[in-house]
C-alpha cells in the first residue's frame, strides 16, 4: 500500500518535463505495474474529501521524473459515477478533429506550480480524439475514441509524454482571445 510520502512529484523548472518519454515493454515489468498502481493511488486519493494531495485527473510517468510513456486517467462526475478509468501505456494519437475546445478557465497542472508565470489562458485542444494504447486494466491493446472533456485530459496527458506542457499552447500575447473555430466548454 502507498502512503502520501511515495509521491514525489517533480515541478517546472525541472528539465525533464521537457523530455520525450520511451516506450516500455509488453507485458509489463513488476517495476513498471508499481509504477502504475502508484499511479492509480496518487489520483484516486487526491480525488477524496481529506486528501494531501492537490486535486487530478490524471497523472503521467515523467511527473515524477519517469521518462516512461505511461500515464493514469480517472474521471468521475459530480454523483461519483466513472466516466474514464484507466492506465494507458505507449499511447498514440492517430486521429482528431478538426473542431477545437477548450476549458473556460483553463488548464492546471501539478508539475506548473500554481505561482508560475503566463499560464492563464484558453487551451485549444482537439475535440474528439483517436488513441491506440495498451490498456492496464483491460491487458490488451485497444483503441480509445474520446471526446470534450475526456479528450482534454487525454491530450494533456498525452503532451507530457512529449515533452510538452499546457502552458505551451497558451497565446502569449492574447491568452483569452477565442478563435473563431474554438468552442469553450
Amino acid at each position: 500500500m502507498f502512503k502520501f510520502e511515495d509521491v514525489k512529484l517533480i515541478e517546472l523548472p525541472e528539465k525533464i518535463l521537457r523530455e520525450k518519454s520511451n516506450d516500455v515493454s509488453i507485458p509489463l515489468s513488476d517495476e513498471n505495474i508499481e509504477l502504475i498502481e502508484k499511479m492509480i493511488f496518487h489520483v484516486s486519493d487526491s480525488q477524496k474529501k481529506d486528501t494531501k494531495f492537490r486535486p487530478a485527473v490524471g497523472v503521467a510517468a515523467i511527473q515524477y521524473g519517469i521518462p516512461k510513456n505511461i500515464f493514469y486517467i480517472l474521471i468521475t462526475d459530480e454523483k461519483d459515477n466513472v466516466i474514464f478509468n484507466d492506465a494507458l501505456v505507449n499511447p498514440k494519437l492517430i486521429g482528431h478533429s478538426n473542431h477545437k475546445i477548450a476549458l473556460s478557465e483553463g488548464e492546471g497542472c501539478l508539475s506548473v506550480n500554481e505561482k508560475w508565470p503566463h499560464q492563464e489562458g484558453y487551451v485549444p485542444r482537439y475535440s474528439r480524439i483517436i488513441v491506440d494504447a495498451y490498456s492496464y486494466f483491460e491487458k490488451k491493446k485497444k483503441r480509445y475514441e474520446v471526446s470534450g472533456y475526456t479528450a482534454i485530459v487525454f491530450q494533456h496527458e498525452y503532451d507530457h509524454l512529449q515533452g510538452k506542457l499546457f502552458i505551451d499552447h497558451i497565446n502569449k500575447k492574447e491568452p483569452w482571445k477565442k478563435e473563431s473555430n474554438l468552442e469553450v466548454l
